[in-house]
């Protein structure tokens, strides 16, 4: 597993990698990965990816999640040519190399996490992963307090709420009292914090200058990615969206597959 700690960055977004006219920038979850359906991920999506790929075209992922979390996921059948991780936060290039970082510091990170309600359970984006205090699992590693994370490269937040309403209220709360250091993103029932001035949008700033884009495509299905489609010249969205992000886009499909199909 790469050592996301041994790499440091000026956040200028040096090129890595081969320069393309066109590059889509997808969300994960609920656009791409369908967690606990029967095929969570689409096999015309795949090999949608795939060949676009072979036509010369980038396609990465833009997400809340950290490496670890969607590498697992992916496994050997999509090779992204850029992540947009942690909701901007981390930026690497296909071959996982930083392109951009930015941390919070721990003190600040344990004041989110101890404001959290009860029964809300809050994961923390760190270096490569997710830490849990909670009961590990395969894509989320145990510690037994914050201060394991001292020497950590720290991006964020993830937490999860009973519903819709309670994360909605949540954001608005985070962002009301940490404003001024963080962003809390409300993703259907998650609120993903990061640091203040990144999100998806400021993600995909980064990669068009990495791999000089010409023309940018989006794809996204919640709040949290209105950066995402607002960034790109040509945003699309999903029929389960919300009205509010159907109407940020220049259309709706019904999966990557379809969009990648009109390029």
């Amino acid at each position: 597993m790469m050592d996301l700690n041994s790499r440091q960055t000026d956040g200028d977004g040096a090129v890595k990698g081969p320069s393309s006219g066109r590059a889509v920038a997808s969300d994960f979850d609920n656009t791409l990965y369908f967690m606990g359906d029967e095929e969570p991920m689409r096999a015309a999506d795949i090999f949608g990816i795939v060949y676009f790929q072979q036509r010369g075209g980038l396609f990465g992922l833009c997400t809340g999640r950290s490496l670890v979390g969607v590498r697992d996921v992916i496994g050997p059948w999509i090779r992204p040519d850029f992540y947009i991780l942690a909701t901007g936060a981390l930026v690497l290039d296909g071959e996982e190399k930083v392109l951009f970082r930015k941390c919070l510091p721990l003190d600040l990170v344990k004041s989110i996490y101890h404001r959290v309600p009860a029964p809300m359970r809050s994961v923390i984006q760190a270096n490569d992963t997710v830490y849990t205090l909670q009961e590990e699992n395969y894509l989320q590693t145990h510690i037994d307090c914050l201060d394991d994370l001292k020497d950590a490269y720290v991006y964020g937040l993830s937490i999860a709420a009973q519903d819709v309403q309670s994360a909605a209220d949540l954001a608005a709360e985070l962002n009301r009292l940490y404003g001024e250091e963080v962003t809390a993103f409300h993703n259907v029932t998650h609120v993903d914090v990061a640091p203040r001035g990144c999100s998806k949008g400021t993600g995909i700033e980064i990669v068009r200058k990495a791999f000089s884009i010409r023309e940018m495509y989006g794809i996204g299905d919640h709040y949290n990615d209105l950066p995402l489609l607002e960034s790109v010249d040509h945003p699309y969205t999903l029929s389960h969206a919300p009205a509010e992000v159907q109407e940020a886009a220049e259309g709706i499909v019904r999966g990557v597959s379809e969009l990648l199909d009109k390029i």
